[in-house]
């Protein structure tokens, strides 16, 4: 997998350009103008049926509380959002910390309201039977990771690997898995996972804490965050930030109904500071991504 982190997110953006460069001046011409229709999208549901799975009951409330239509709209993979959020195709994203650093480097996007995670870590681990003992044992290792601009499945394990003097790209072989990459590392066919640190507690429920050992662990991570369109004036913004705030009860409980976001069980709107991504931006440039 050498250079192929870049190679996906780079082919992603090209493809995704390619489809709305004609939509894009359709959404400058709507700049500034009111928010009748809120346009949302999550980076990590991919197709409308998944949205509209895990987001349905926060659709409902998000449209008493702004007293607006709420529509989805469908992208097939994380770096999708971002291109869709700088053609003006969407309006509200909910994204994790890597994917808003992308984001934001691509086009000006507003922090709404911050998502506080409590125990938001990430983990690299191996099976407990395993000779490697220190991350530096990773060396020449195949490691699975989730999505290429996951927080805790990419951007932040990265991080571990360079503090301790590896290159991912050269000296460990990361493998991009998707959904399967904990099944990949159960079946033995990797070396080692990195998830987050709530995944690796449900793996220790399910497999048994004997079967799995921490090879190493990370700070807390940014928050999770939604951010607005660029095209949106600060005035929308800031009234959409006042009603979140103020409905967040409401809002974050409806999150937790459908089961597919309990990370959120402990959760509260806070205000967004750009500056506590720029850990993540550091990791950026060193995979040879320059963020300005």
């Amino acid at each position: 997998m050498k250079k192929q982190i870049l190679l996906t997110m780079v082919s992603g953006f090209a493809v995704f350009l390619a489809a709305c460069g004609t939509e894009s001046q359709a959404s400058a011409e709507n700049e500034g103008k009111e928010l009748e229709t809120i346009r949302f999208v999550d980076t990590g549901a991919e197709g409308m049926e998944e949205l509209s799975r895990e987001f349905g009951p926060f659709k409902d409330e998000l449209e008493k509380a702004t007293e607006r239509t709420v529509e989805f709209f469908s992208i097939s993979n994380r770096t999708a959002a971002a291109t869709a959020m700088e053609f003006g195709q969407v309006d509200i994203v909910l994204t994790g910390p890597g994917e808003y650093v992308s984001m934001k480097n691509m086009t000006d996007v507003k922090g709404v309201v911050g998502i506080t995670r409590p125990g938001y870590r990430s983990v690299i681990a191996v099976p407990a039977s395993s000779d490697i003992q220190s991350i530096e044992d990773l060396r020449g290792k195949k490691i699975a990771m989730k999505d290429v601009g996951s927080t805790s499945g990419h951007i932040a394990p990265v991080g571990l690997l360079m503090e301790a003097g590896l290159d991912p790209q050269d000296d460990v072989d990361t493998l991009m898995l998707g959904e399967t990459f904990v099944e990949a590392f159960k079946m033995g066919e990797t070396d080692a996972v990195a998830f987050s640190l709530s995944r690796y507690n449900d793996l220790v429920e399910e497999w048994g804490e004997e079967n799995i050992r921490v090879l190493a662990e990370s700070e807390d991570l940014p928050n999770d965050l939604f951010v607005a369109s660029h095209e949106l004036s600060d005035e929308v913004v800031e009234e959409l930030r006042q009603t979140m705030i103020d409905n967040q009860d409401e809002l974050l409980e409806s999150m937790l109904i459908t089961g597919e976001h309990d990370h959120y069980e402990e959760s509260e709107f806070v205000l967004v500071d750009d500056n506590d991504y720029d850990d993540l931006r550091l990791i950026y440039e060193e995979l040879g991504i320059e963020l300005d």
